[in-house]
């Protein structure tokens, strides 16, 4: 079914890839993107107190999307996403969170079409990223892979994480290829030695890998290390011979340097990847870069600025990486969290919430804006449902549809991938450019 489907999608025209950053452990989006006009920042500063951010360590972005009169900042740290929204290449997504249809708070005191389980992380990172909780068989970003894999000369590479296993990536037909941060993840052969170094192990193991047996575990483990083994032939001459830019030994809030951080490695291997797959007949990728440490209910002015500083530079190196090379209007990023925040400091921190405001980035973006309606920074209002938790005003499921869609997903595949998708109809402008 899911190969009949495929060739409906739309995947003429030119090469194309989404790439979802997981922050772990709730993102508190609220320092992230401040209201800066007088009236917004004073309410701002009521409902956060020690948690807000003061306007001498703002910079200024236009306020496109948002009512007359309104204005916005981001913190110093986020200068480097800063340069990429004014210049229309990054947009930000305001209030985005898990949603089965759109609902009052009223509904939501009256526990009606409540999303389940809130504000636990492993539950709300399954729902972030399959739409369901924790023990969710498929992901929405390997439900679309399933759909475009047959588009791919080498489907294998259709769904591919840089950091470990994720539920986003899995799916019915497509299975989800892992890099490391140093690249491809190569099956060895006999001790140390590497299938692909080592003629000699190579040989003996595949030569006992093409012996067939009636065992069916023994078939199984045959098959996959077979499977990988075929996956390392194809892809370790065209990742190889890809030249992609070292990352810079930039300086990171707290004292690393980005050559030295993990998500700038991610993205790297996944910049590689893009490029090799213009040799290895891709037409669509979906791809997982995480960075955790987000949960941060103690010493959060602390550690907050290093986050936003680590996220910042990863992603302007990506995407400064993708111009080089040619191929940034054909990625698009975007950020994705367990959940967003409270408002409301528990004094040294913030606890968990639900709606938060995301970024995307790259070719698919429509920059320079802020989409959706970005919600009123105070407590006690029709947003909140307690202690500054948001009321999201945008769901997982239109923002997945927004990205399926650029990926050449028509609307009844879409609804495949989001089985929730009919209850939201289209009630949001679009995100994506064409």
């Amino acid at each position: 079914m899911a190969a009949q489907r495929a060739q409906a999608a739309d995947t003429g025209g030119p090469y194309r890839a989404l790439v979802c950053l997981f922050m772990n452990g709730g993102n508190d989006s609220h320092n992230w993107l401040v209201p800066a006009d007088a009236a917004g920042y004073a309410e701002y500063a009521r409902a956060r107190a020690d948690l807000a951010w003061p306007t001498g360590s703002l910079l200024p972005i236009a306020a496109t999307g948002q009512d007359a009169g309104r204005a916005f900042a981001v913190p110093m740290e986020l200068q480097p996403l800063r340069a990429w929204y004014e210049r229309g290449r990054a947009g930000f997504v305001a209030n985005a969170g898990p949603l089965t249809r759109p609902i009052t708070l009223a509904e939501y005191k009256a526990g009606t079409a409540v999303p389940a389980k809130l504000f636990s992380h492993n539950d709300q990172q399954s729902t972030w990223q399959s739409l369901a909780p924790e023990g969710a068989r498929s992901g929405w970003g390997g439900r679309m892979g399933d759909l475009l894999m047959s588009a791919n000369q080498q489907p294998l590479f259709t769904a591919v994480s840089a950091t470990g296993n994720a539920v986003f990536l899995s799916g019915s037909s497509v299975v989800q290829y892992q890099l490391s941060g140093s690249g491809p993840i190569r099956a060895r052969a006999l001790g140390s030695s590497w299938v692909q170094g080592s003629s000699t192990a190579g040989a003996i193991l595949r030569r006992t890998l093409a012996a067939s047996g009636d065992n069916l575990l023994q078939s199984e483990a045959t098959r996959v290390m077979q499977r990988a083994i075929a996956a390392d032939d194809a892809l370790s001459s065209a990742f190889l011979a890809t030249a992609v830019p070292a990352i810079p030994a930039t300086p990171v809030s707290g004292g690393s340097t980005l050559n030295n951080e993990g998500l700038a490695r991610q993205l790297r291997v996944v910049a590689q990847m893009v490029a090799a797959g213009q040799t290895l007949g891709m037409r669509r990728q979906v791809f997982m870069v995480s960075i955790g440490g987000f949960d941060t209910h103690g010493n959060q002015m602390r550690d907050q600025p290093v986050l936003m500083s680590r996220v910042a530079l990863s992603i302007d190196y990506f995407l400064t990486t993708l111009q080089g090379m040619g191929l940034l209007d054909n990625v698009t990023l975007f950020t994705a969290s367990d959940f967003g925040r409270t408002l409301v400091s528990n004094g040294d921190g913030s606890d968990h919430g639900w709606g938060a405001h995301h970024v995307i980035a790259g070719g698919g973006a429509r920059g320079g804006m802020i989409h959706g309606r970005f919600p009123v920074t105070a407590l006690g209002t029709p947003d909140d449902v307690g202690s500054g938790r948001l009321l999201p005003g945008i769901s997982v499921t239109e923002l997945a549809a927004q990205l399926g869609g650029w990926m050449g997903l028509n609307r009844s595949e879409l609804e495949g991938v989001l089985p929730n998708l009919p209850a939201f109809g289209n009630r949001l402008p679009a995100m994506m450019a064409a």
